[in-house]
């Protein structure tokens, strides 16, 4: 029997390009993971045959490997090589895995852990340019470190945030600020997320760093636009980060229905809803897009 004691449930972001806030439930038979509190991915801890997967290759006698998709509507969908392999015993890890996301549902959003942070800098000030990446304390950096600034992922995006018409000319400008000679720093935010502190213990406060992980002061119009409309694409996105503060989630839900699709893939982790009726409105959207494409198809 697990205790609750040995089940710990968080939340990380997923950064460069953000795409919301992951949620996991860590056990000792596994952990699970749900980048909308709805599908979580099942993986388990144990000695499997190498073949099967590993998400942890240098670890020769225990790794974690991907077995399912869980949902309250579906149940458990096994993953087809899970399936080949599985044994009694991995499918009592998956199941008391299962049971403690039921048990911890009515808690979404968790807290977010990863506290530490990676910044591009700005050439010619040297201050917090775009986020790179996020850690929680006890994890190892990424090697290698992140060099560059990304908007989106894939030609198109993904199914819950589409490519950002000006991806490019973004990234670019960017790259174009961050200047020839990259310059980054790692700081630990405090939970709260009120001042952040360097590897050398300077203190900083957090009116230094974009809430919306971007830079938002450009002297050419034409990129402040850019990046003022990047924030407003990315919207819903934003509004699962919990340090908000009311003027700046307002300023998100002003504008969230511009990509409604988001919307309804992230609202369940929303931490706050300053305007529920609007929410509503943006999913019932969301629903009508979804509708209409699939008569179409």
């Amino acid at each position: 029997m697990i205790k609750n004691s040995e089940v710990e449930c968080y939340a990380i972001r997923r950064v460069n390009p953000f795409l919301g806030v992951l949620q996991i439930v860590n056990t000792p038979d596994g952990r699970a993971s749900s980048a909308n509190g709805l599908t979580w991915d099942i993986q388990v801890f144990a000695d499997v045959p190498p073949e099967w997967g590993s998400l942890s290759q240098s670890n020769s006698e225990k790794a974690f490997y991907r077995y399912g998709l869980w949902s309250q509507e579906t149940g458990l969908v096994h993953r087809p090589l899970a399936v080949q392999n599985s044994t009694n015993e991995l499918s009592f890890q998956s199941t008391r895995i299962i049971e403690h996301i039921k048990e911890n549902l009515d808690k979404l959003p968790f807290p977010i852990k990863d506290h530490k942070e990676l910044w591009l800098l700005d050439a010619s000030e040297q201050k917090p340019l775009a986020l790179l990446a996020t850690l929680t304390m006890d994890a190892k950096p990424p090697s290698p470190e992140p060099r560059y600034w990304n908007s989106c992922l894939g030609q198109d995006g993904v199914a819950s945030q589409l490519r950002f018409p000006e991806s490019e000319l973004l990234v670019a400008q960017i790259k174009k600020r961050a200047g020839f000679n990259i310059k980054k720093r790692w700081f630990i935010r405090d939970p709260q997320g009120e001042t952040y502190t360097d590897d050398s213990g300077i203190k900083y406060s957090s009116d230094e760093f974009p809430s919306f992980m971007l830079r938002e002061d450009w002297s050419d119009a034409e990129e402040q636009q850019r990046v003022k409309d990047y924030i407003h694409w990315t919207d819903p996105a934003l509004l699962t980060l919990q340090y908000l503060k009311d003027d700046q989630r307002h300023r998100l839900e002003a504008n969230m229905a511009q990509q409604a699709i988001s919307i309804e893939h992230h609202w369940r982790l929303y931490p706050k809803v300053l305007d529920p009726k609007k929410l509503n409105s943006c999913r019932i959207q969301a629903q009508l897009l979804a509708n209409n494409k699939a008569s179409t198809t």
